[in-house]
């Protein structure tokens, strides 16, 4: 098969864009305040309760707007302005940070309460993520998307450690209500960045756009390029969550280790994940976008076949890393692929259908793993899940197949000018 031709990848950082500098850094203030609330919510009910149960249920809370609500906060990023949904939904949680802080200072706060706050938030969240995501094209060049994408996956891996940190900092120094406080304050960072912003794709856009959600549905589903691309996105992400799900029962009954044997897998997964990103850049200019991607997912079913056989520790600490080195690197090209592919009308559209693919199955990948660990080895549960990255790279043939003939499914590719508008320079923009 012939390698389809490809935007290639510029030498300047995304970080040269004035826009994209106040839209990462607006991300991260957000994403660093999730995982605060998401840490001090769990202690939280945790110590009121003494329910891992309840803890689960606060975590769910937080999963099922996924569900719920990231289609329709599709449909609103393709009819209305995208920077405007950000905002009003930024502006939503910080009302629901209120709630929380403000019952947390007067003694009020229960973990029913915190519960329904995290579904408010996740519902914030699900609403404007794929609107925040369709922005991208408008704000850095075709030959950045993907490396842009990447750069926003160390935003969240940053926001991870940022937000858990502060929150075992604040609890210790302080109380329940600082941390609830200061997750209310960092949805200011989203607010401010969309008011810095000036995509002008975005501030001159009147698509008519069609239909709704089902619409959207149908428009994927009769794609031969954007369905693979979000099966392929599901296949890696149900690979890495059987890795979370199974390395505590690895850990213990085949490895018989301690159990600060888990952490240590899963910090060296989220090493592999963060260098991954990391080079992302460097090796997405010197390596063909197809030959990276099948090495990614062959990186994954390595890993997981690795770890599935191994009897050490050291030898599991290893096989992790190859795991969040391939999610690293097939995520920001699949991403990349659906904002690059995906005509304006139907990109936010698209992206929902992403967002659910990346985080609202993650319950159901971890229930499947933890299912078949019930009755089967969890080595074994690690080696069947191999077999997910490797149909992924049979998804990618045909995803790029697709490319080459440059169909999207029975609607024609948007000419340049229509995907992607030609951008005024801001102010401070390089």
């Amino acid at each position: 098969m012939d390698e389809p031709v490809e935007p290639s990848p510029s030498k300047r950082s995304p970080f040269r864009s004035r826009d994209f500098r106040w839209y990462w850094a607006g991300g991260l203030v957000s994403n660093a305040g999730t995982w605060l609330q998401n840490v001090s919510g769990s202690v939280y009910v945790l110590d009121q309760t003494h329910s891992t149960l309840l803890v689960g249920v606060l975590n769910l809370a937080t999963f099922i707007p996924v569900f719920l609500f990231s289609v329709p906060g599709g449909v609103l990023a393709d009819r209305y302005d995208r920077r405007v949904i950000v905002t009003l939904m930024s502006l939503a949680s910080i009302g629901f940070g209120l709630v929380v802080t403000i019952c947390s200072v007067t003694g009020a706060l229960t973990a029913w309460t915190l519960i329904a706050m995290a579904f408010c938030f996740g519902s914030a969240y699900s609403i404007s993520k794929p609107a925040m995501t369709a922005m991208l094209p408008a704000i850095v060049p075709e030959s950045d998307i993907a490396h842009a994408t990447a750069i926003n996956t160390l935003q969240f891996n940053m926001g991870q450690i940022a937000g858990s940190s502060l929150s075992a900092l604040l609890l210790a120094v302080a109380s329940y209500s600082w941390a609830f406080g200061v997750n209310t304050l960092s949805f200011v960072g989203p607010i401010v960045a969309m008011m810095m912003v000036r995509p002008a794709a975005e501030s001159r856009r009147k698509t008519a756009m069609r239909g709704g959600g089902r619409e959207g549905m149908r428009f994927v589903l009769r794609s031969p390029v954007i369905l693979p691309i979000l099966g392929a996105v599901i296949l890696s992400n149900a690979a890495v969550e059987c890795l979370r799900t199974m390395t505590p029962a690895f850990s213990e009954r085949v490895l018989h280790a301690p159990n600060s044997t888990t952490g240590v897998i899963i910090a060296a997964y989220s090493v592999g994940a963060t260098a991954g990103v990391a080079t992302f850049g460097l090796l997405s200019r010197r390596i063909p976008g197809y030959a990276l991607l099948v090495g990614a997912f062959v990186m994954q079913a390595a890993g997981l076949l690795g770890s599935g056989l191994s009897r050490t520790t050291w030898v599991s600490v290893v096989c992790a890393v190859p795991v969040g080195l391939g999610i690293a690197f097939n995520i920001p090209i699949l991403s990349g692929g659906l904002l690059r592919l995906s005509p304006d009308e139907f990109r936010g559209r698209v992206m929902s259908f992403f967002n659910i693919a990346m985080l609202g199955l993650r319950p159901l990948f971890s229930l499947t793993a933890g299912g078949l660990g019930s009755f089967l080895s969890p080595g074994v549960v690690l080696i069947v899940f191999m077999c997910f990255p490797l149909v992924a790279i049979r998804l990618s043939r045909v995803t790029y197949s697709a490319l080459q003939q440059g169909d999207l499914g029975g609607t024609n590719r948007p000419e340049p000018s229509s995907q992607q508008p030609a951008r005024t320079t801001a102010p401070g923009t390089s």
